[in-house]
């Protein structure tokens, strides 16, 4: 039982459940663990840190402190791309707003890198090459170098602090953005155009991309940095592919989101379903933060907002509410932070 974190458990499970377990209250040292679980989760989220440093059964991220970062989108009666940026705190499921981007800017892409985050791309009147840093320190957005390529639609992710461009709508090509030089640098290309839809996450040293390519075939590919070429992994079922996605990884598995939601574990290159998440959203946002998948916003097939925000945690394989958004989030980009994000 000291392997088992009862602390990564949700409180309704912990009360309601794991009690009446006679393994664990019958014996005097699982009783002890039981007790610490239950003094986590009546320990206020700020005092957590401290706490969860002195229990040493339990990894740290779990309690950090994370942050979203949304910024860009469009405006469904206008149509129109908007600098509108806002945080999301997930301590207290609370959204706040932070100063505009300098351009308005919707399918674009948003990563954060060493505490900064980055705007990159889009559409605004054209397709963007251009690209613009935010830093929660000063408060502020600069311009950096544009990219190489105008795109959309396309992937990004930071691995071995680079920032990754990859593919976009008809585009094969990638870049790879050094903050230490302010440059964009050509890297090998992914081995088919994309005809509308990318994403990209990263497990260790490798990238993977998920493409949704002209033939309708959504394929998965992996980039070794260190080798500096791609290379195929399977592809997608048709009964799980969707037009557009979200796309994010935790441990060995990677997850694409979206109408039909699926995972791919990488060490069996074998794809499965998953649950289906409670509202049927399009141009939504998603995150991962610690065990849970977040996903935020987005319209119904009527175009009208979505105006909430659920979850899916990865251990327990299921989808909970968890909020509504005071503000819509739509087509904009969308990226993590962890520790103290200034909003004052």
């Amino acid at each position: 039982m000291r392997h088992v974190h009862l602390t990564y458990v949700r409180t309704e499970f912990l009360r309601d459940h794991i009690p009446t377990e006679i393994m664990l209250t019958s014996d005097l040292q699982c009783n002890q663990f039981l007790i610490e679980a239950l003094r986590y989760q009546l320990t206020p989220r700020t005092q957590r840190p401290s706490f969860w440093s002195q229990t040493k059964h339990v990894p740290t991220n779990r309690n950090g402190k994370f942050h979203v970062v949304f910024a860009g989108g469009k405006h469904t009666t206008t149509d129109t791309a908007h600098r509108n940026c806002k945080v999301y705190d997930s301590t207290d499921n609370n959204m706040s707003p932070i100063p505009d981007m300098l351009e308005g800017r919707y399918a674009n892409s948003v990563i954060s890198l060493n505490g900064n985050v980055y705007s990159v791309g889009g559409y605004c009147k054209n397709i963007l090459k251009t690209a613009e840093c935010y830093d929660p320190v000063n408060k502020k957005w600069t311009d950096i170098a544009p990219m190489n390529t105008c795109r959309r639609y396309f992937g990004i992710c930071a691995c071995d602090n680079l920032i990754y461009a990859i593919g976009g709508c008809k585009l094969s090509s990638v870049e790879s953005y050094n903050a230490a030089t302010n440059t964009w640098y050509k890297c090998p290309d992914i081995p088919f155009a994309v005809n509308l839809f990318c994403r990209a996450a990263v497990i260790r040293h490798s990238i993977y991309s998920l493409n949704r390519r002209s033939n309708g075939i959504t394929s998965c590919i992996r980039f070794d940095s260190r080798e500096g070429r791609w290379h195929n992994l399977n592809e997608m079922p048709w009964r799980l592919t969707n037009d557009s996605f979200e796309f994010m990884s935790y441990d060995n598995s990677l997850f694409s989101i979206g109408r039909n939601c699926s995972r791919l574990d990488i060490r069996t290159n074998k794809w499965e379903a998953m649950p289906s998440m409670l509202f049927k959203r399009l141009r939504f946002s998603a995150a991962i933060i610690a065990d849970d998948i977040y996903v935020f916003g987005g319209v119904d097939k009527n175009w009208e907002y979505i105006n909430s925000v659920e979850r899916y945690n990865i251990h327990n394989n299921e989808w909970t509410a968890v909020d509504l958004l005071e503000t819509e989030v739509y087509w904009g980009g969308a990226a993590v932070t962890s520790g103290d994000f200034s909003l004052n």
